[in-house]
């Protein structure tokens, strides 16, 4: 008696797949006895179809159901009709055979009746000489294993025979084993439904085989198994639903007893999980991770009967399965073969950099022994001071007690959030743990060789030519702004100036690369931190990215939530006090500046004199304003020149964003500028423009770097033009520098005379009242305790804050009591403060002719003032001022004056949220190994082009990260 097939086709749209695979059903040497088709949710798309193919049934489903469900939908009409021991034939729209694929498929079966399911050689659609799939097998842990795939089939796995389990396309079954197996099971929806099918048939003592001469074409359709497809949102939903398989198989396969347990484990599985996954470069799988725990979780009804179907059935053991797994060994040598070929595609993605052999290590030297050169001043230093420099805490801890939220240490009872500047002195003072402060010496000697070599490695991912990269380097390194923030003691702007092209250089990086753009989004929080005012400039340059980037867009999405995390706090609380723009006042102490006219700041200036060309070209009696403009107006000519020659290279879109890049950070200097926000005493201080100038000449530097690609081999004479041109810009800086006539010199660490702290030493809580007479004739008051007043303890809040808090108001009053009464009712409030000293600061308005007339009658008067209060004692003239002592100070309460218990539970829930998004960051960022590929077809190598320029736009395929 001939046995009758069923061919059961799901569908859920029409077009050529379905079309493809109507014509090849028709065209089999064996056809099949019936063909059901199932309308699978196709809202009667599929009427075409059906007529052309001619099908026997045409079942519609209410919608859109699993490919189980529908199959058993069809499967229960053909039990009406059975005829002893006929077969079921899962196909779907996109299931083409070749044309004696059921022939040979039934001839497998015929022959060996202890036989059950016999599979096909899947093959890719638009490839049909590569095989896609050809069985399946679990590991040890029960992970689905794909035995074969993406390999050109030449005939070298034609002897597999026996298999753990094989695909649904092209699936044969017996019937009768088919209903006694219960059909699919409906708890594995779309992942693993035919692995569990023939899971259960090896445990109910049939056998699993594929047929090498039986070929199906798939596309990936989604029909069976999930969509192949390498959209990030296709491959988060396939990794959540693999997930979701797997966790549910654990569950029903696992013994009785552990179940319970297993149940349990979910959470902290996933937690686990979770964070090997970003550690794996792949936090796109989070989500679906937590996800595919919660379905699980919930599942149990559904798992319960899984293991009720399962003993029904069953047969022999799980032993009989223990020779098809694949063995560990097999697993690790499979997954090295595979990150060896990802990491081969990768490589001839990626253009070698070649720092030492192309300029980069000379280049580093280079601005390594200009640095030298100009810190001589400062060698042997162990902190410095001057300008907006000051001391870190002298401890760790001390330092990172500044973060997150608390009480501000430079007002009275006042609890704000700290300055995300204070997450990056924390971080820097790590670095020199035991002297935090020396960090900030390190980070003088070594800004302009950092910020020359990442202008190097941005333009090495752009060209390969030796000059121009060496240009890059040398240009940006020793750009005006750089220089003039190490001159007047600015280390925000100089940590700016030395992130920017690092941050560039990640996100260039960052389409191919989680690792990438985790560290971009950890420098972008870094030099927004440093430099609020340059946020608006850097998100306009990331939606830029996110528009342009495509189909890589969740790399770059994700990169502003550390800044987000740590300015969060800060922005709610300005907004809170009507002052919003507060928010973009610059980090650390309130200095003033020589603010820069429009024209100086477009020739890259933040200060004006035009970094000491004035000063120079005075001294050899010149025309000061006329010729030092000329001079500085020709070196910048040539730069913007060969800017503008990139518009006509061969690359001239990559011009044209570097030069709006530039002009994105001119306009951010001239608009910042205007404003102000943040005061010294009464004087309100404009913000500092070197931030944009910084971006803008990183973006000048690469259009410059283009427009010299334009002469090809002789684009050496060009770079040779541009580097002169910024070596004679930076002369007078640099020579004001090695001349020591900046305002940064070596620091002892302390912002107290000696006498304080030495009682500080043994009264860390000791606290000092600063009173600052102003120009205008007020009084600027702040308290520090213990050793004094450090960089880490600034804060933006305080400096733009108008005095309305109540601790404002309690500092204002006291310091007015204890400059002009002299009485005795400032004792309560010195003892209750735990002020063991005042400190008469020198004048705000000094000049080198002495005082302005206010400041110094008001010097004079809270001078005479402090003399004539009988309770304290004065101690006489030091190096930081005129000092007096308050003997009647006992060791103050911390606990009393700021009481930690005000500070919950914010202090907790926004040090844990920002400490966390950082955490998380960083494991992505850490390089933890070869690159994973992901999905089933890799691209192509990029090669350069014949300038040496790698496109833009060229990716390294599907490649998630990289071994760094």
């Amino acid at each position: 008696m001939n046995p009758k097939v069923t061919a059961i086709l799901v569908a859920r749209a029409g077009g050529e797949h379905l079309s493809q695979t109507l014509v090849a059903l028709a065209a089999q040497t064996r056809p099949p006895d019936a063909v059901v088709l199932v309308d699978n949710g196709s809202r009667g798309r599929l009427a075409i179809s059906a007529e052309a193919g001619q099908p026997d049934k045409v079942i519609t489903m209410p919608g859109v159901v699993p490919f189980g469900e529908a199959v058993e939908a069809a499967a229960r009409t053909v039990a009406l009709e059975r005829e002893g021991d006929d077969f079921l034939w899962l196909l779907a729209q996109d299931s083409a055979p070749n044309e004696r694929a059921l022939e040979r498929l039934l001839g497998a079966l015929e022959v060996s009746p202890s036989v059950a399911i016999v599979g096909p050689k899947q093959m890719e659609w638009d490839r049909p000489d590569y095989i896609a799939e050809y069985g399946l097998t679990m590991t040890r842990r029960g992970r689905t294993v794909s035995l074969v795939t993406d390999e050109l089939d030449q005939g070298q796995h034609d002897d597999v025979s026996d298999v753990m389990a094989v695909g649904a396309n092209g699936l044969l079954i017996r019937e009768p084993v088919y209903r006694l197996l219960g059909g699919c099971d409906p708890g594995l929806p779309v992942v693993d439904d035919a692995l569990d099918l023939c899971v259960r048939a090896r445990l109910a003592g049939h056998r699993v085989t594929v047929v090498p001469d039986a070929r199906v074409l798939t596309a990936g359709d989604g029909v069976i198994g999930p969509n192949m497809s390498l959209k990030l949102r296709a491959r988060q939903r396939r990794a959540r639903l693999i997930r979701t398989a797997e966790l549910y198989r654990g569950m029903a396969y696992a013994p009785a007893f552990s179940v319970m347990w297993l149940w349990f484990a979910l959470g902290p599985r996933s937690v686990f999980r979770a964070i090997w996954l970003l550690l794996a470069k792949r936090p796109y799988e989070v989500g679906g991770e937590f996800r595919a725990a919660l379905a699980v979780a919930f599942s149990q009804p559904s798992v319960s009967r899984s293991r009720a179907q399962l003993a029904r059935a069953r047969t022999t053991g799980w032993w009989a399965l223990a020779p098809l797994r694949m063995s560990r060994e097999s697993m690790r040598r499979r997954q090295s073969l595979e990150r060896e070929n990802a990491r081969l595609v990768l490589e001839g993605a990626r253009r070698p950099l070649h720092f030492l052999s192309s300029g980069g290590a000379w280049t580093t030297i280079a601005l390594a022994i200009i640095s030298v050169v100009t810190n001589i001043p400062l060698l042997g230093a162990q902190a410095l001071g001057g300008g907006a420099l000051l001391p870190l805490s002298s401890s760790l801890g001390d330092a990172w007690s500044q973060t997150g939220y608390g009480w501000r240490s430079l007002a009275l009872a006042q609890l704000d959030p700290a300055d995300p500047f204070a997450w990056v002195m924390a971080l820097l003072g790590s670095v020199t743990w035991w002297n935090p402060s020396f960090a900030l010496v390190l980070l003088w000697c070594v800004a302009l060789p950092l910020a020359g070599a990442g202008a190097w490695v941005v333009m090495a991912r752009l060209t390969d030519r030796v000059g121009i990269r060496v240009f890059a380097g040398l240009a940006y390194g020793l750009a005006p702004t750089l220089l003039i923030a190490l001159h007047d003691g600015r280390p925000a702007a100089v940590l700016v100036h030395v992130l920017l092209p690092w941050l560039f250089a990640a996100g260039l990086r960052a389409p191919r690369s989680w690792s990438a753009s985790a560290i971009a989004a950890l420098l972008f929080a870094a030099v927004v931190a440093c430099a609020p005012s340059l946020g608006v400039a850097l998100l306009i340059v990331w939606f830029g990215s996110v528009v342009l980037t495509g189909r890589y867009v969740g790399r770059f999405l994700a990169i502003p939530i550390p800044a987000v995390a740590l300015f969060a706090p800060v922005v709610v609380v300005q907004l809170f006090s009507g002052n919003p723009l507060g928010m973009l006042a610059d980090p650390g102490p309130v200095v003033p500046f020589a603010q820069a006219s429009r024209w100086e700041m477009a020739l890259g200036y933040p200060t004006s004199g035009l970094g000491g060309w004035f000063d120079l070209t005075g001294a050899i009696n010149w025309g000061v304003t006329i010729a030092a403009g000329l001079i500085v107006l020709v070196l910048v000519a040539v730069l913007v020149a060969l800017a503008v020659a990139g518009l006509f290279s061969a690359h001239p879109v990559r011009a044209q964003l570097a030069l709006f890049v530039a002009l994105l950070g001119l306009a951010s200097a001239v608009g910042t500028v205007g404003l102000r926000v943040a005061f010294e005493g009464q004087t309100a201080v404009p913000l500092w423009p070197g931030a944009g100038l910084s971006l803008a000449s990183l973006g000048l530097i690469v259009a410059a770097g283009t427009g010299m690609s334009v002469l090809r081999r002789f684009s050496f004479y060009p770079a040779i033009a541009g580097t002169l041109a910024v070596g004679l810009l930076a002369v007078p800086l640099i020579g004001g520098l090695v001349v020591g006539s900046g305002f940064v010199h070596a620091s002892t660490g302390r912002t107290l005379p000696a006498y304080v702290v030495a009682t500080a030493s043994r009264d860390p809580l000791v606290g000092t009242l600063i009173l600052t007479p102003q120009a205008n004739g007020g009084v600027a008051a702040v308290i520090v305790r213990g050793q004094g007043m450090t960089l880490d303890q600034s804060s933006s809040l305080i400096n733009t804050s108008v005095g309305s808090g109540d601790g404002q108001r309690a500092l204002a009053h006291l310091a007015g009591d204890v400059s002009s009464t002299g009485g005795q009712q400032t004792e309560p409030a010195l003892k209750q403060y735990g002020i063991g000293y005042i400190l008469l600061a020198p004048a705000v308005g000094a000049t080198s002719a002495g005082f302005t007339s206010d400041a110094a009658s008001v010097t004079t008067r809270v001078r005479s003032s402090l003399d004539a209060n009988p309770s304290l004692i004065p101690i006489g003239d030091t190096d930081a001022g005129l000092l007096w002592s308050y003997p009647g100070a006992s060791t103050v309460d911390a606990a009393a004056v700021n009481p930690p218990s005000e500070t919950q539970p914010w202090r907790s829930i926004i040090f844990s949220v920002q400490i966390l998004v950082l955490i998380l960051t960083m494991l992505v960022a850490l390089p933890t190994g070869p690159p994973r590929a992901d999905g089933r077809r890799v691209a192509e190598p990029v090669a350069f082009d014949d300038e040496g320029f790698e496109p833009v736009d060229v990716l390294a395929g599907d490649l998630d990260d990289e071994a760094v």
